[in-house]
Formats: C-alpha cells, sequence, structure tokens
C-alpha cells in the first residue's frame, strides 16, 4: 500500500515538472531562466516541501510576504457597490492567500531563495536562503523582470476580489448585468472562502503550464494554436461581453505593421486579439480598467509600442478610421488636451445630480471628452457612421446619408445618453433621464452640450465659453449656448433633431418647408424625418474619405460639406440675399446651401426677393447665428435677443432687426411671391424708427406676444417691458 502510494506520488511530481523544467518556474540551477540558483538543482522545493509545510495546502514552503498591498479599484466598482479585492491575508480560508503565495515571490519584497526547508535543514530558522543568480543584492526579483509585480495592484487584474454573476446595478433607468459567466468556461477556477466564489492568481495561471510559443504565462487555457488565442480564450472565459461577437473590433481584419505584436502573440490582426488590442492584464499604464495606454492613447495604438505602427486608429492605422490626425486639428472635441477627468459612469453625475467626492460630467470641475463618451468599443459595431451617402444633389453628393435619421448610428451603439424632460417654449430643460444605452445620436451629445453639464444658462446662453478662445466679430467671448434648449421641440422652430418638422408641438402650420426649398436628401422626405447632430458638424473632408464624426477640423465649430461659411463669406462680408442673387457672392460657400437650395428660396420665396431693404440686408438680421432652433418660427430671432444669437459686427453692433413675425396661416401655404407671408401689420416692414415687423399691441400677429394665437409664450424671450437702446438705431 504504501509503495503505492509513493508511485503515486512520483508520477504526479513527473507530470507537473513536464512544465516546469523548461520555464522560467524552473529556479534550481537547471533554470533556463535569467534568475535561477547557484547550486541548488531541485525545482519542487522553491514553493513546495512535501513535510512541515507552512500552509497545508499546497504545501507550501516559501516566506510569504508582510506587505499590505495597494489593491485593484475603479469607479466602477464604487458606484456600482460591487464588492472589492480584499486585502489578502495570512490566515486559511481568507481571500487571497493563494495570490499571496505567488506574490511572494513577484511582489519584490522577499528574497526569491527565501524557503523554510531543504532536505531536512530548516534554512529559516538558521537565517539563510538558497543562493541565487540574476536578482538584486538581498536576493528580491528585480523591477525590471518581466514577471515583477511590485506591491502597488492598481494596473493588475483584480485578485481576492469577489466574482458574483448575478450582480446588478442601475445606469439611469436602467438595469445592467455584470456580464460574467456563470460558471467561468473550465480550466479557468474560482476559490470559495465561507460560500463566496474569489477570483485569484491561479484562477487564471498555472504555474506548472508552460510552453514558449503557445503558453509563455503559464496559462490555464492552452489549446489555442498562438498565444493570441490563449490569452484571449482566458478573459472571455469569465467575461461574457455582451455584444462584442458582432463588434467591429471583433470582426475587423486590419493588421500591425508593428513585428512586436506578432513575435509575442503569434498573431497580427484587431480581430485576432481581441480583448488585447485594448487590455493588458498586467502593469497596464491606464489606470484602473486595465488598458494597454491611458485614454485616447490605447485607441490610437492598441496593442502597437506607438501609433504610427498600430491596426487601430493611430497615425499608422491602415484600413480603418485615422482619428489621431483630427483630434489635433484647431477644432476639436478636448480628447487630447485634457486628461486625467474621466471616470466611468460619471454621465449618472451631472448638473444637480452630483455627489460629494463624485467625480462626474459638468463643466466646473470635470469638463473633458474621451473616445469613451461617444463610443462603446465592445458594441461598436461595423458599418459607415451614416450608411450610405446620397449622391442625388450634385451639389452636395456624398456628404449626407441617403435615409436622414436621428437613431444611433453602428459606431454609437451602446453609449451612455441623456433625454431632457422637455418644457416650454423658450426655456431651458433641467430635468434629464440618464440613458443605458442611447437611441438617437443627440442624446450623447447632450451629454454635455445642455444644462446636464452646462448648468444654468440665461436665455439658453451659458457661462463657459470655447476653450481655444473664439469670439464674435468685435472680440465678444463666445459662449457655448444649451443645444436641448435650442433643440426643444416645444420652440415654435428648430432643425429637426429630436422630431421631424411635421411632429413639432411647438410649430404650427405650414410647418414644413416646400420641397423646392431642400437638397436631396432631405427634399424627398421633407417634413417628415430627423437628422444627426453630425449632419452638420464633422471633418473637413468626410465626402472625399476622412473618418465622419465631429471628431476635430481646421472649420470653426466642425462646421461641414461643400459650404462652411456662416454667417460671413470668404471675403468677409455678411450674406445677404442681394449678394446671392446677383452673383457678387458665392453662394456655394454658405453653410446653408449644403441642405437648403438657397438661390430657389432668393430667386422665388418673398422676402428675400421682393423688398429692398430685405434684399440687402444680412442673413443674420432676421435669423439666428446659431441656426439650431428659436423659440420663433423659420429660426427668426427678435432684436432683443442675446448674443451669440443676436451677432455682433466688428463695431459691436447688435444686428438683429425684428420685433415681430408669424408665418402665413391662413391654409397652411407658403403663397409664394406673396410678401404678406412674413407680416401682416406693416406692409412696408418699416413700423416705427425703420424698424422691421414693428409691433401694434394688440393685434395678435407675431410669435412670442401674450396675445398671440400662435406662439403667445416663449418662456425667457418673451418681449421686455423696455426694449434695449439697439432695438431704435
Amino acid at each position: 500500500m504504501l509503495s503505492a502510494l509513493l508511485l503515486i506520488l512520483m508520477v504526479g511530481v513527473a507530470f507537473s515538472n513536464v512544465g516546469i523544467v523548461n520555464s522560467p518556474h524552473n529556479l534550481s540551477s537547471t533554470g533556463p531562466g535569467t534568475i535561477k540558483a547557484v547550486s541548488e538543482n531541485e525545482i519542487c522545493v522553491f514553493c513546495h516541501i512535501p513535510h512541515h509545510a507552512q500552509i497545508s495546502v499546497p504545501l507550501w514552503n516559501h516566506l510569504l510576504s508582510t506587505q499590505n498591498y495597494i489593491l485593484y479599484t475603479s469607479e466602477f466598482l464604487e458606484r456600482t457597490g460591487y464588492p472589492p479585492p480584499q486585502q489578502p491575508g495570512f490566515n486559511k480560508g481568507q481571500p487571497g492567500i493563494i495570490s499571496r503565495m505567488c506574490l511572494s515571490c513577484h511582489d519584490g519584497t522577499v528574497a526569491i531563495g527565501a524557503v523554510y526547508w531543504v532536505r531536512g535543514t530548516n534554512l529559516y530558522d538558521i537565517g539563510q536562503t538558497i543562493d541565487m543568480i540574476g536578482v538584486n543584492p538581498d536576493g528580491t526579483m528585480p523591477a525590471t523582470e518581466e514577471g515583477y509585480i511590485g506591491t502597488d495592484l492598481r494596473s493588475h487584474h483584480p485578485v481576492a476580489i469577489p466574482y458574483d454573476p448575478n450582480f446588478t446595478y442601475t445606469v439611469g433607468n436602467s438595469t445592467k448585468s455584470i456580464e460574467l459567466r456563470d460558471p467561468p468556461t473550465a480550466p479557468v477556477k474560482l476559490y470559495n472562502y465561507g460560500g463566496v466564489d474569489y477570483v485569484e492568481c491561479t484562477s487564471c495561471h498555472d504555474p506548472h503550464k508552460y510552453d514558449p510559443v503557445v503558453n509563455k504565462k503559464f496559462l490555464r487555457i492552452d489549446t489555442g494554436a498562438t498565444f493570441g488565442a490563449n490569452a484571449q480564450a482566458i478573459c472571455i472565459a469569465c467575461h461574457a461581453r455582451n455584444g462584442w461577437d458582432v463588434s467591429a473590433h471583433a470582426t475587423a481584419t486590419n493588421t500591425y505593421t508593428d513585428p512586436a505584436v506578432s513575435d509575442k502573440y503569434g498573431v497580427n490582426t484587431v480581430a485576432a486579439l481581441g480583448c488585447l488590442n485594448c487590455h493588458t492584464p498586467h502593469k497596464g499604464q491606464g489606470i484602473p480598467f486595465l488598458l494597454r495606454w491611458s485614454e485616447e492613447a490605447t485607441c490610437f495604438q492598441g496593442a502597437a509600442s506607438t501609433s504610427n505602427v498600430s491596426a487601430c486608429h493611430g497615425t499608422g492605422a491602415n484600413n480603418t478610421k485615422v482619428i489621431e490626425p483630427l483630434l489635433n486639428l484647431p477644432y476639436n472635441h478636448p480628447v487630447i488636451s485634457i486628461s486625467g477627468v474621466h471616470t466611468n459612469l460619471d454621465v449618472l453625475f451631472g448638473t444637480g445630480n452630483q455627489t460629494p467626492g463624485n467625480e462626474g460630467i459638468t463643466f466646473d470641475n470635470f469638463r473633458h471628452a474621451e473616445c469613451v463618451d461617444c463610443h462603446n468599443p465592445h458594441m461598436t459595431a461595423p458599418g459607415n457612421h451614416v450608411g450610405q451617402a446620397d449622391t442625388r444633389d450634385a451639389v452636395n453628393a456624398g456628404w449626407y446619408p441617403s435615409t436622414p435619421s436621428n437613431e444611433v448610428s453602428n459606431v454609437l451603439k451602446g453609449v451612455t445618453g441623456v433625454e431632457p424632460t422637455w418644457t416650454g417654449a423658450g426655456t431651458q430643460p433641467t430635468q434629464y433621464t440618464v440613458l443605458a444605452e442611447a437611441t438617437a445620436e443627440y442624446q450623447i451629445c447632450m451629454k454635455c452640450h445642455s444644462y446636464w453639464a452646462l448648468g444654468p444658462a440665461t436665455q439658453w446662453v451659458s457661462a463657459y465659453t470655447f476653450s481655444d478662445g473664439r469670439t464674435l466679430l468685435d472680440g465678444t467671448p463666445y459662449n457655448l449656448t444649451d443645444t436641448a434648449a435650442e433643440f426643444n421641440p416645444n420652440n415654435a422652430s428648430g432643425h429637426p433633431v429630436v422630431v421631424s418638422a411635421n411632429q413639432r408641438p411647438g410649430s404650427y402650420e405650414p410647418r414644413a418647408l416646400p420641397p423646392e426649398a431642400m437638397r436631396e436628401p432631405w427634399r424627398s422626405f421633407v417634413g417628415n424625418v430627423t437628422m444627426y447632430c453630425s449632419d452638420c458638424h464633422g471633418a473637413a473632408n468626410e465626402a472625399g474619405g476622412d473618418p465622419r464624426g465631429p471628431h476635430g477640423s481646421n472649420i470653426k465649430f466642425m462646421l461641414k460639406g461643400p459650404g462652411t461659411y456662416w454667417p460671413t463669406d470668404s471675403q468677409g462680408q455678411f450674406f445677404t440675399p442681394s449678394g446671392i442673387i446677383t452673383g457678387t457672392q458665392n453662394v456655394n460657400e454658405l453653410f446653408c446651401n449644403n441642405c437648403h437650395d438657397i438661390p430657389w428660396i432668393m430667386n422665388n420665396v418673398s422676402p428675400h426677393n421682393s423688398f429692398a431693404p430685405m434684399v440687402t440686408a444680412a442673413c443674420v438680421e432676421c435669423h439666428v447665428a446659431i441656426p439650431h432652433g428659436s423659440p420663433v418660427s423659420r429660426l427668426l430671432g427678435y432684436c432683443w435677443f442675446p448674443e451669440p444669437y443676436n451677432y455682433k459686427d466688428t463695431n459691436g453692433n447688435y444686428m438683429l432687426k425684428l420685433w415681430g413675425f408669424r408665418k402665413d396661416y391662413d391654409g397652411g401655404n407658403w403663397n409664394i411671391g406673396d410678401r404678406r407671408d412674413a407680416w401682416t401689420e406693416h406692409i412696408g416692414c418699416g413700423g416705427d424708427r425703420g424698424m422691421c415687423h414693428g409691433y401694434r399691441r394688440g393685434s395678435g400677429q407675431y410669435d412670442c406676444y401674450p396675445d398671440s394665437p400662435f406662439v403667445s409664450n416663449c418662456g425667457e424671450f418673451n418681449p421686455p417691458a423696455q426694449l434695449p437702446t439697439w432695438c431704435y438705431q
């Protein structure tokens, strides 16, 4: 019986040695690694001893560290309430003891040769260690060794952390899963202490399994043909990654030109590397979340050493969207210029929902824009940002989607957003619902470009200015405005970002423009479709191949399309109907002409062509300079509106001239050629003091006046009791 038992033990030891002998874990004098014994030729003794073991399982022989480790943590764990890792302890049955065994060499605080027993001699009691080469003078692992972990575990996969696949958390209006498999795929294993499953170092690593090509990191899964396949298999053995299998990053065949990637992993395409493009389980620079590099650098470089040899979104990308150069252009989202501010789930903490100690998304302290604010790398799907481009109109061919929509495009799938609770016309929405997954593009944009991040605004104008220092013509700082207030469907007019023109409750007939006033694709759907924010804001040459989306541009406000000038032309002159009609101004420079057939409007629609003062007036003498929306119909503005809606000339003079406006409502027609569709009370369009559309109290004709049967209340934009002095100038 004893002989049989010894045979079983000997066979077990021999089997274990198969994976260790030629691995770095062979610390004997025969080992192949840089760290090994001077003369000790036993292999197992560095970890195990059959008798006198200090811990019964697994017959442990190496001195353990007494260090207090800095454990992994993240805003995600804190904000969701998921149990954090626990300090690895000494007592049997306490979380972390298994990992502490590994760390007894890898944390660099205990001599590699510090074992208790060697062939019946207790080295610990006599103060001796096994002599080693390749170690520090005190016998510990050098920090330059690839296997060095240290005592700061924040950049390493969490150990001593509970594994709870049933855990859920709340994001806004949704309950989300933790996306852990139940149970993990074998042979990945968990350790149960007191009825709770925990992750330890040896959940992923088996110190006895090694292959210099396909399993150079002692992974439990080693059946793949490459190290990259085995490393990714370890990740997905636990992490379900909902939506990943059909994402762009799971299917992209882009190839790294960095030879080090192929040398290390045996594969060099984005799809083959999977998780490894962005994450590394040990010593990543992006803390937390195990990112390879900090923030946007991960998106640029992926697994490469630099972005110029990457398969991702850096300067060296091939067959993909090269984003990095765009973010360095003069007008951009501050992805590169602002770092260290983004935190996971910070969208939960907007204006009015700020908890002390929690970092959020507000501009006061947390202004930022990172790639993951707009893109979910686990769910972003293949395909263009806007789908197939429309080519029917020669002026704007290739710029806009053939089927207009405001629904999130493939590249925006799975991104958080906010939905305003819409208030009355001319007011600022201040209540928001956080969405775990936005369904419309504007919900993503409004995380920052609304009260949720900007805070209270006066007449929609916030206290914050553009970080690039842009100004109006007279040098007045250009303040950011609340786009949720501007696109509010209860306003009398606005571009159809939230709802279509015919569905706008704050408008009245005729809601839509005539088809002739639009270019394709809008002409075919006039009044009945929505649009993207990114139909107007994006890269300078999207039709020519620039990655679509508002990453960066050399054009102010990232205006995109064949025409990029507004409200002045390339010569610095304000656009006017007469300039366009006579051809003295190039209408193809005009931003509005990208979607609207401006020559047709100027030649066919009164008052642009029939009344001399209007024909020679600048566009921004009637229309708000930010054409997102207005409490007045047809994106018109009144003289008391604030800048930047009320544009200023170089002398600081406000330009809006209107006191009142209403659309023709008799039959809901444009009455093309009839100037009375713009005003009724003052046919001469002069009124008193030479102003346009002067108001006669009691007429009930104009938007924003209390006796109007159309738009009687414009909130903060109602006519003041005393008009400002410039209304009379």
